[in-house]
């Protein structure tokens, strides 16, 4: 089952359409982290064809008109 999360676009780490990139940039952003911070991987599910983001899963936001719906596609612990 895919779980929806709203982001604000502006807090994204990064994105792109190649998912193992993305994947390798993650492990990057938490070498620099201290342990316990997850990031989650997501795209938008209106356009699943579009490039997915990666996001730091402490920004999540309530639905509001400054957040978008993402399905995850990825948690990265």
């Amino acid at each position: 089952m895919e779980e929806t999360l709203f982001f604000n676009l502006g807090n994204a780490l990064a994105s792109n359409f190649d998912t193992k990139e993305l994947e390798r940039t993650a492990q990057v952003e938490r070498l620099k982290w201290k342990k316990g911070r997850q990031l989650v991987i997501v795209n938008d599910p209106d356009h699943p064809e579009k490039e997915h983001i990666l996001f730091d899963l402490s920004d999540q936001e309530e639905p509001s008109k400054n957040t978008y719906a993402f399905k995850v596609k990825k948690i990265i612990e």
